[in-house]
């Protein structure tokens, strides 16, 4: 066995020990704290949203980052899975829940052993930017109120800061946040949902596979995509294509939704939307969305969204570089897409289209043509979504 595997394999080893003691100690002492500096809050509440690539993922991470009760992080998972890069999806989710777990207890510690430097500011992880919480008083102390969150600034001006700052600002939150598209299976989170120190819910964003194989075009992830790929073997440069992980990940959203149907620990704790239903109605989505995490919609968070779906607006300053009119986006694969590609996606996708909603296009004519319909306006049957718990 290669010293890298090795590794991999005593990290994994590590992950299993923490997460049980973890659950040992919180059962034994429920006001334990992973971070000295910050006592976890015991009503906090932890969000977790998932979703695949290129899904509008970052978009629904922001609905939460502009909330003032959230401490929000973007894909935590990420630097477990760029140090392991020759390691498959399935191996790679024990480290990647590890961290996870840590953070949403507000503990660093596991976080350092995957990022350069051994993790001394957050600067050396590579979103961090992406975080208001992280970019604003106390947290930054150069930042400067009347220019607002800008994450240029806040990466020039903040980087800096102690890693272990994260911790403290973040444990001062009643909501911890993260949003990740590196959980393929829900059951290898199952032990968290056990776990008295957390109160997890999954927010379970999907998007039509047509419009993102389009979007993948344009926004290669050749890394990511050999990960995907990789316990299947035949996983060369030359033979990944957006079909082969396309059908991977259609099949990943499907499992990830029996898992959530079929598992009663997490009735209640569970809720899926549709890229589509977010941002063709932002505002009910909104709503639905802040209730199933238990968060306050204000008037200006209404605004908010509906500008960033309403309007293009170029040159904005912030995570949304330009806004955009979300109804010109949705269907853009319609006209960019061939048909044969179309074909390819429908038939690999074919099980998570019929399951959230999407409707195949026979034909060019099908495809071209905006009067027929590519998207139920109802998808889930009754018993199909989990109630919400609040």
């Amino acid at each position: 066995m290669s010293p890298r595997r090795k590794l991999v394999f005593l990290l994994l080893f590590m992950s299993l020990m923490l997460l049980y003691l973890s659950q040992f100690l919180s059962n034994k002492s429920p006001s334990y704290s992973f971070s000295p500096s910050a006592p976890l809050k015991r009503n906090s509440v932890h969000v977790l949203v998932v979703s695949s690539w290129r899904s509008g993922s970052s978009f629904l991470g922001q609905i939460f980052n502009h909330h003032s009760d959230v401490f929000y992080l973007f894909e935590p998972g990420h630097p477990t899975w760029m140090k392991f890069q020759g390691e498959s999806a399935e191996l790679l989710h024990y480290p990647v829940r590890d961290v996870l777990r840590s953070l949403f207890t507000c503990d660093v510690s596991p976080l350092r052993q995957y990022l350069p430097n051994g993790g001394k500011h957050i600067g050396d992880f590579r979103f961090f930017a992406e975080s208001r919480a992280l970019c604003t008083l106390p947290a930054c102390p150069f930042f400067i109120p009347s220019e607002g969150y800008d994450r240029s600034n806040c990466f020039q001006r903040c980087r800096n800061t102690p890693l272990d700052k994260m911790a403290e600002i973040c444990g001062t939150y009643s909501h911890v946040v993260m949003k990740t598209v590196r959980i393929l299976d829900l059951s290898v989170l199952l032990p968290l949902f056990r776990d008295t120190a957390l109160d997890l819910r999954i927010l379970h964003l999907v998007r039509d596979p047509r419009a993102v194989a389009l979007s993948r075009r344009y926004f290669p992830l050749n890394i990511e995509d050999q990960i995907v790929l990789k316990s299947e073997g035949n996983n060369k440069k030359n033979n990944i294509t957006i079909s082969r992980v396309m059908g991977k990940i259609c099949k990943s959203q499907v499992a990830i939704n029996k898992v959530a149907r079929t598992t009663q620990a997490l009735h209640g704790r569970y809720m899926a939307i549709r890229h589509e239903d977010l941002t063709s109605n932002p505002i009910q989505s909104l709503k639905q969305i802040y209730n199933f995490a238990g968060l306050r919609l204000t008037k200006n968070l209404k605004q908010w969204i509906y500008n960033v779906t309403h309007e293009e607006i170029q040159g904005k300053r912030g995570f949304m570089t330009f806004s955009k009119v979300s109804s010109n986006v949705i269907q853009r694969w319609r006209t960019a897409l061939n048909f044969n590609s179309v074909k390819e996606i429908q038939q690999g996708c074919k099980e998570a289209m019929d399951l959230f909603g999407y409707l195949p296009t026979r034909s060019i004519n099908e495809q071209k043509n905006m009067a027929v319909k590519v998207i139920k306006d109802e998808w889930y049957q009754k018993d199909n979504q989990p109630s919400v718990r609040v």
